[in-house]
């Protein structure tokens, strides 16, 4: 590392031992203290200095194999006055075993590098970034680490506030606003072993506060948390707290992947920890994590990406870990979802034919349109497997074998609502995507432990999005702009473009125990989606967590819907899904179904079990989901619509080309509450389509379909029960008449309580498409109303 010579510096040590002015690096010069001066000086069981500290340095650089990465505008001083100095004061004094205590207080300091460049990329940067900071606390320093008397052990503890965290992109910013912070680390050793720097921290515990995350898009603002012009407090996206005790050590060595550069190899673990994100009085909390962390051969390089482009490489060897958290607690009565447990390897693994590694190239520059000042990430990750599990009142479902790969470059910048070289950008931070190439698969469901047998179900969650396996090419944007529906919260614009996608409705596993094979199931291939959403804001509420969508449309073309393999399975034909919605809302609710009646109908166990259903207690934890889609009247290209095209002609290659086949097509669909209520003169549209979906992890009956030996060998009579059996050979046995405790141990399964209500959905009119005759109405209009759907659904494993 080096500061840049021929440049103007300043470093200003005032009322203390030193005092150094220098125009340029080679004229400094030092002189000694006058009486005045030395009388700030105290010394009786140690010394106490007190300085007014100011440092600025045009660039400082560190170079790795040839290659800079340039540090610029670099200042140390006060926070709150640009061209002021922070104060300090440092009392040293040597103990009776030749330890070194350093009690020291820091008072308005701010640290700052205005651009972050690498060479070999002129006119792009990183962006800036600043910490501001008031800092009291202690450090002693003991001679002797961890293997001999070589090394050195520190024991610390400190306490910062006033703090800020921010970064800044072309004149906006986005920072962490009201820091406060308590550290205590005792015991920490540092040691040089062969050719290893060993730093080992055997405990550190400490607590946090962030006031608010605020935003700037005003040039003028840097640092401050009221708007300069107009006085107002700026924007907020919440705040944040939580605690931590954990434990780590760390190898350093020398050598990147590329000749020079710095390998770490570290071990952590999580003892206990919290983290709360706050809205407006409304918490939602991660509490009671624990885990551990193994990070194996990670390098530091200045080095180019694989498109040769400048950067600053992070290239990771693997990566392991587990986290678990015991609770998960929204709403105002601080009600627990239930514990996640997540365990996890990232290595390198083949996909698809295709090797993935884990790296980020970090780069300046962001999106093109967005100005000079920004940040790219050139990305490469491969997640081997990751297990998922979900307890709630007790009941275990683990989400297994989730895989995910992808290459492609990521794009950071802070920005405002303007456009700017023909692009859209919205108040906020911007996250965009280019040519982002990435997938993942699950392997399936496991209910009760790891080794619980292998079923699927996930197919259960596409009311939310999601789907068992998804392969896709991504372009566009997210930005998350500070504030919510009301007060603090956080707004998302977004604008998303997926190419070549692979989407699976249902798949079976990609590995039974004999390795990876491809999987089989439903598809929607050859899949082109584009869609847009505008104003949803996400508020932690009183009643948990609430995604509200101001307006959102899209295009979802399904080239083939196929059965079988992904890419060759038959087709059913093309499928085309316009959507357009206006004030369409997601609620997580804690708390799943509570009491159920499965098989029956009834509000009492009594009255349930006459009707010939099961009582069943799912208990106080679990997730429900509330859904409304609130479908709009086509307004220009924006509308509901549905088309299925069958007998498409083929071109050259044997591919068949859209639009020439038979076409059916629900036009303009829409929801409705079935009358003008509120005197407006157009029917009013708030109900919409509801659907409430209550997840729990619950016992359930399942009952043999024939007599006879099931896959695994296990014999039965038709109408057995299934019951759980950690004796029997295979976990299970059937019972033609179970006990009380037998009924104890029905197995588990993946329950999902669902209701879907709607008022009115019209349809506007039903079209024949003939690929020579043209459009055909087979329909004018349709008109459903007063619709109320329930459906009990428990996944458990079929042998």
């Amino acid at each position: 590392m080096k500061i840049d010579k021929g440049r103007s510096y300043t470093l200003a040590i005032h009322s203390g031992i030193l005092i150094l002015g220098a125009v340029s690096a080679a004229s400094a010069d030092m002189r000694s203290l006058d009486d005045s001066e030395l009388a700030s000086v105290s010394g009786q069981s140690g010394i106490t200095l007190e300085m007014e500290l100011g440092v600025t340095a045009d660039k400082v650089s560190y170079y790795d194999d040839g290659k800079g990465i340039h540090l610029e505008g670099f200042r140390v001083g006060s926070a709150s006055d640009p061209s002021g100095q922070a104060r300090h004061v440092v009392k040293v004094d040597i103990g009776s075993d030749a330890s070194l205590n350093l009690d020291y207080l820091v008072e308005d300091r701010r640290i700052e590098f205005s651009d972050i460049r690498l060479a070999g990329a002129p006119g792009l940067s990183m962006g800036g970034v600043f910490l501001d900071h008031s800092l009291q606390g202690y450090l002693n320093i003991k001679p002797g680490g961890a293997v001999g008397g070589s090394g050195y052990t520190f024991d610390t503890a400190y306490t910062m506030t006033g703090g800020r965290l921010g970064y800044r992109t072309n004149g906006n910013e986005v920072f962490l606003d009201g820091i406060t912070m308590d550290v205590e680390a005792l015991g920490i050793t540092l040691d040089v072993v062969g050719d290893t720097l060993k730093l080992d921290a055997p405990r550190v515990v400490g607590s946090w506060q962030v006031e608010a995350i605020r935003y700037s898009g005003n040039p003028l603002n840097h640092g401050v948390s009221n708007d300069v012009g107009s006085g107002a407090l700026l924007p907020s996206y919440g705040g944040l707290s939580g605690q931590y005790d954990l434990s780590s050590s760390t190898d350093i060595r020398a050598g990147g992947r590329e000749g020079e550069g710095l390998r770490f190899d570290s071990q952590t673990t999580i003892h206990s920890a919290s983290f709360l994100y706050h809205d407006d009085g409304n918490v939602l909390a991660l509490r009671n994590i624990t885990g551990n962390m193994n990070v194996q051969d990670l390098r530091l390089d200045v080095a180019p990406d694989w498109q040769n482009r400048p950067a600053l490489a992070l290239t990771l060897g693997s990566m392991a870990g587990e986290f678990n958290i015991g609770a998960i607690e929204m709403g105002s009565g601080s009600k627990s979802i239930g514990e996640v447990n997540v365990s996890f390897l990232f290595e390198e693994h083949a996909y698809n034919g295709r090797t993935y590694t884990n790296a980020v190239y970090l780069q300046g520059g962001g999106h093109a349109d967005a100005g000079p000042q920004g940040l790219r990430l050139a990305a490469e990750w491969s997640l081997r497997r990751a297990d998922i599990a979900y307890t709630e009142d007790g009941n275990r479902m683990i989400f297994s074998g989730l895989q995910s790969w992808g290459r492609g470059d990521i794009t950071v910048n802070v920005t405002r609502e303007e456009v700017r070289g023909g692009t859209q950008f919205f108040d906020g931070l911007r996250i965009g995507f280019e040519d982002v190439k990435a997938g993942y698969r699950i392997n399936g469901l496991k209910v009760g432990s790891d080794d619980a047998q292998l079923q699927g179900g996930t197919e259960l969650l596409l009311a939310l999005g999601f789907y068992p396996a998804y392969e896709f090419e991504l372009d566009g944007q997210i930005t998350l702009g500070a504030g919510g529906a009301s007060g603090e919260g956080i707004t998302v614009n977004s604008d998303v473009r997926i190419r070549n996608g692979k989407a699976a409705i249902i798949a079976d596993a990609y590995d039974k125990g004999a390795g990876e094979v491809s999987q089989k199931g439903l598809w929607i291939s050859e899949l082109e989606y584009d869609a847009h959403v505008r104003d949803m804001t996400i508020d932690a509420t009183d009643e948990g967590l609430a995604m509200v969508t101001g307006e959102s449309w899209g295009t979802m073309d399904v080239g083939n819907l196929r059965v079988g393999d992904k890419s060759a399975g038959n087709s059913f034909g093309r499928f085309v899904l316009q959507n357009y919605e206006v004030g369409s809302s997601m609620t997580i609710v804690p708390g799943g179904a509570g009491d159920v009646c499965a098989g029956g109908a009834g509000g009492t166990q009594i009255v349930c079990e006459a009707s010939g259903g099961i009582w069943e207690t799912r208990g106080e934890e679990g997730i429900t989901v509330r859904l409304k889609n609130v479908l709009a009247r086509a307004s220009g290209d924006k509308k509901n619509a549905f088309t299925w095209e069958t007998n498409r002609q083929l071109d050259g290659n044997g591919n068949p080309v859209n639009g020439t086949g038979t076409r059916v097509l629900l036009n303009d669909i829409y929801t409705s509450d079935g009358g003008d209520f509120d005197g407006d003169g157009v029917d009013d549209n708030t109900f919409g389509i509801r659907t409430d979906l209550a997840v729990d992890v619950y016992q359930t009956k399942v009952i043999k379909k024939q007599s006879g030996p099931d896959s695994l060998g296990v014999l039965g009579v038709k109408g057995d029960e299934k019951i759980m059996d950690p004796n029997a050979a295979h976990g299970y046995r059937y019972v033609g008449s179970p006990t009380q405790s037998d009924l104890n141990n029905r197995p588990l399964g993946f329950a999902v309580k669902a209701q879907s209500q709607f008022k009115e959905l019209s349809i506007n009119n039903i079209d024949l498409v003939h690929p020579t005759g043209g459009a055909q109405t087979a329909v004018y209009g349709v008109m459903m109303q007063n619709f109320d759907i329930r459906a009990n659904l428990t996944a458990t494993p079929i042998p």
